[in-house]
């Protein structure tokens, strides 16, 4: 039972499309931002691991570059970027994480509904294989510690 989300800059749709053998497949889509708050500059191009949000809030997920190191921190052309998310708030917007939010004419409260369904799709799909990683890259952060969160498998 595949699932895929996809994300555009350019046109702010996210995209969950879920398929399984014998069902129609089922796809939400929603309005969403990455960067633009205090000049922050949206996510890079590329492939990205849902994990779960490593400071433990569960109405987020965490997302790792799928760079050469894969972890909560990466170089983003000359600047180090670290803490990328991926959720949901009623403001356009973000830090450079992914934030899905209302779409224009949409209820606040339908806009948190296809936000659940979406949890509620990454969440099913936990691996047995958890996600170790290290912080240590950043020269300014000398961060040696290991640490392990769930990933999902997409």
């Amino acid at each position: 039972m595949p699932l895929e989300i996809t994300y555009s800059n350019n046109s702010k749709r996210l995209s969950v499309t879920h398929s399984e053998a014998g069902k129609s497949i089922e796809t939400i889509t929603m309005e969403a931002h990455s960067g633009g708050w205090d000049a922050h500059r949206a996510l890079p191009k590329g492939k990205w691991l849902i994990v779960k949000n490593p400071s433990g809030d569960r109405s987020y997920f965490g997302l790792s570059y799928q760079d050469a190191n894969v972890n909560d921190q990466f170089k983003h052309e000359t600047k180090w970027r670290d803490g990328i998310r991926f959720g949901f708030h009623g403001a356009i917007g973000s830090h450079g994480c992914i934030m899905t939010t209302p779409a224009l004419g949409q209820t606040f409260a339908d806009a948190q509904l296809n936000w659940k369904k979406i949890q509620q799709k990454i969440r099913t799909r936990r691996t047995r294989k958890p996600h170790t990683y290290q912080n240590n890259e950043n020269p300014r952060i000398n961060d040696q510690n290991k640490y392990t969160v769930s990933r999902y498998a997409l």
